[in-house]
């Protein structure tokens, strides 16, 4: 049975968490009175590790923010089951497909990756903003858009042909470490080298020797099932090497 989603923030609404969505993410980019308008509507709710979100085919529902933790992305498709393919990270925005087309969900699972805090904004007001409001309509098609680059960007990583770039690749991506987003855990992002390897398309014996290499360079640092980003730039450096 899916576990139902904790509520228990609701009490307040996300206006205060305006200045991170000001610095990170989609919202960033919209006007300030449609993201004030935006955070207004919205309410914290909590999940914790491995929580669905939803899934596909669920009933039409709003959209959700990353305010702390790793939302993961997973789908299928003939060749293969479910698996892991991204992670969200604070300041993104998911959920969009039943506000614009009124249909049910389409993504097959949005999962927690850790315990996670996110912004959720329901449907029936989002119509409202959206219906009464030509401004509110473009700027969540933009979110549409940014999933279409999201969407390049993974086969972009995927199509790296050495292993140890496509993991830096991949690493940087799923961290938003060259987005300057920080892990609330001083030993950084919960991620297994099975879930890594996953999103890499490579063994965990392998992601384990690139990892080993990594820490040793001063690149990462890592403890038991956490992964923390150190220096960006040099992993950014190193998966470009590959081109």
């Amino acid at each position: 049975m899916r576990r139902k989603l904790d509520s228990s923030y609701r009490q307040e609404d996300g206006s205060r968490f305006d200045g991170l969505f000001e610095r990170h993410g989609w919202l960033a980019e919209q006007p300030a009175a449609f993201r004030r308008e935006i955070l207004r509507l919205s309410r914290p709710l909590k999940v914790v590790r491995y929580q669905w979100v939803f899934a596909i085919d669920d009933p039409p529902g709003g959209i959700y923010g990353v305010i702390s933790g790793g939302i993961g992305i997973e789908g299928a498709g003939p060749f293969h089951t479910l698996r892991l393919g991204h992670v969200l990270r604070t300041g993104s925005w998911f959920g969009y497909h039943p506000i614009l087309t009124g249909g049910r969900r389409r993504v097959q699972g949005m999962r927690a990756m850790e315990d996670s805090v996110l912004l959720y904004v329901p449907l029936p007001q989002l119509r409202v903003l959206v219906e009464s409001n030509p401004t509110a309509a473009r700027c969540i098609g933009t979110l549409a858009n940014g999933f279409s680059i999201l969407g390049t960007r993974v086969i972009s990583d995927l199509l790296i042909p050495k292993a140890p770039q496509r993991i830096a690749a991949v690493l940087l991506r799923v961290t938003a470490a060259e987005h300057g987003v920080e892990p609330l855990h001083p030993d950084g992002f919960q991620m297994t080298q099975a879930e890594l390897g996953e999103m890499s398309n490579v063994s965990r014996a392998n992601v384990n020797r690139v990892l080993a290499d990594f820490l040793k360079k001063g690149w990462i640092s890592k403890r038991y099932q956490r992964l923390r980003v150190l220096d960006a730039p040099a992993l950014r450096a190193f998966a470009a090497t590959a081109a």
